[in-house]
């Protein structure tokens, strides 16, 4: 298994939190009965989710990059 290159889960990191950020500032701006409001709406979901990822992911990486033993590791 190889690991994943830092840069690219910081980069993962911030486009994800861009587009949660993005979609966030427009919810209060649209009607609620608009496309653009469910688009946005479904931006921020799988923007929130990708961030979610990145995160475990990262953290997974740190875990195995210490040597722990999958034993020893507490659940999340």
């Amino acid at each position: 298994m190889s690991s994943m290159d830092p840069q690219l889960g910081r980069t993962a990191f911030n486009i994800a939190f861009y587009f949660a950020f993005m979609s966030a500032i427009l919810l209060p701006f649209l009607k609620r009965d608009s496309p653009e409001f469910v688009a946005a709406t479904l931006a921020l979901l799988f923007s929130l989710l990708f961030v979610a990822v990145v995160v475990w992911e990262v953290r997974r990486q740190v875990r195995i990059a210490k040597g722990v033993p999958i034993e020893e590791q507490q659940p999340p």
